[in-house]
């Protein structure tokens, strides 16, 4: 019993909430008809007055059931409710006057106020025709009324039908204007709300590309300071001709490598859309082994590059050898000294698989399966304590997915990682 009362109070809960336009006649009319019946029922009984504001219950109770299944349009049930009230009411006053005992002043003026407020919630709620409308019966009824009561002034009618009036088209214009200006704010409002979102965005981005130039920086700085470091260790001149070519080269790859960030930084800030094109990836492979050169020959490791020649995809160039030479610097950096690092190409379920294989000191379970929840991982030293910024990984995933491509990370404990760059076939030429 307890279940199908909630129930109950929940599905009329749930009407007027989807409807509270609708049902305005109820909670706004209703009270004050029923405080009405109960005063005339005080005064005098079971009158015709009293059953008069009965009926006017009734039509609303009707008309709220009537719309609820779907009988009636949803302006009906409050333009019914309001014509049959105030017509009600003008007709009680013009039949109540005919008694010499009556007040007629205060019956005239509860009628006006009636009318008063059903004007300006019929012109809200509905449409503001019938503002016009009403203001025309109001004409009637005051000329209705005086010819009734020649000896009521006609100045009194005169100054209530222009209170009336003026008060119901100022409420009226008022609520339009504040309802105008509601919204005009809840639309700037909307275009704050895009305008913050699209500064967070390109806050993101630049956040993002400093973090890619500045990560991608670090090699050829460090190079360069190994470089000037074994200058200072050797007195050989041979020795510091090499050094000192190696130095010019490092240099030449380190400006190289920031132009091509810094245009495509541009471009990218320019247009968040990301231009890919048909290119060969092997030789952006090559590429990245050239630059990655002096760290692979300082830590003795071999690089294999198995991918066949003119294997040409969609992608963005500079965006996919940042994220080739971040992923390539990863692996050199945790590979053991004398190791190799392949990497190679498989087609498989509608898919290019691009992968690149250490056989370093992988990570566990537990690292692997926290290394994307967060937009920075813990850096890790590598076999050689190389010290790293924890971007490198999350870097490469987002440059991957702007290509349209996904990335992998499977990696064992002490045996080494692999990470798969999936590429959908249709973007292969």
């Amino acid at each position: 019993m307890r279940m199908n009362i909630k129930t109950i109070f929940q599905g009329i809960s749930t009407f007027f909430g989807k409807h509270k336009e609708s049902c305005a006649t109820l909670f706004v009319a209703f009270p004050g008809v029923a405080l009405d019946a109960v005063v005339e029922y005080n005064e005098g009984g079971f009158t015709p007055y009293f059953w008069r504001d009965i009926f006017y219950l009734g039509v609303m109770i009707a008309c709220l059931l009537l719309y609820r299944f779907l009988l009636l349009r949803r302006g009906d049930v409050y333009t019914i409710p309001v014509y049959t009230i105030v017509l009600g009411q003008m007709l009680s006053v013009l039949i109540r006057i005919q008694d010499p005992n009556v007040h007629f002043e205060s019956y005239f003026l509860k009628a006006e106020i009636i009318l008063t407020l059903m004007m300006f919630g019929i012109g809200m709620l509905v449409h503001a025709k019938h503002i016009v409308i009403l203001l025309v019966f109001n004409l009637f009824f005051m000329v209705s009324s005086y010819l009734a009561v020649p000896a009521f002034p006609v100045g009194k009618f005169v100054f209530y039908g222009v209170i009336v009036s003026s008060s119901s088209l100022l409420a009226y214009f008022s609520q339009r204007m504040l309802v105008r200006l509601y919204r005009k704010l809840k639309e700037a409002n909307k275009i704050i709300q895009v305008k913050n979102e699209e500064l967070s965005e390109i806050n993101q981005s630049k956040d993002r590309l400093f973090r890619i130039i500045g990560h991608d920086l670090r090699t050829p700085f460090h190079q360069l300071q190994l470089l000037v470091d074994m200058i200072d260790q050797t007195d050989d001149q041979q020795e510091k001709a090499e050094i000192k070519a190696l130095l010019k080269e490092s240099a030449g790859k380190g400006n190289q490598l920031l132009e091509d960030l810094m245009k495509w930084s541009s471009s990218y800030k320019q247009n968040a859309e990301v231009v890919l094109e048909k290119k060969d990836i092997s030789q952006v492979v090559e590429r990245v082994f050239e630059f990655s050169d002096f760290t692979t020959k300082t830590k003795e490791i071999s690089l294999i590059n198995k991918l066949p020649k003119n294997l040409e995809i969609l992608m963005n160039p500079t965006m996919m050898e940042t994220v080739l030479r971040n992923l390539i610097a990863n692996s050199i950096k945790f590979s053991h000294r004398g190791s190799y690092i392949t990497v190679q190409s498989e087609k498989l379920d509608g898919l290019l698989k691009i992968a690149i294989i250490d056989k370093g000191i992988g990570m566990c379970k537990t690292r692997l399966g926290n290394l994307f929840l967060q937009d920075k991982n813990e850096s890790t030293s590598g076999t050689e304590n190389e010290n790293g910024s924890g971007f490198g990984l999350s870097i490469a995933k987002k440059l991957v997915e702007k290509q349209n491509g996904t990335f992998e990370v499977t990696s064992e404990y002490n045996k080494g990682t692999t990470i798969s760059l999936y590429f959908p076939l249709g973007q292969i030429a």
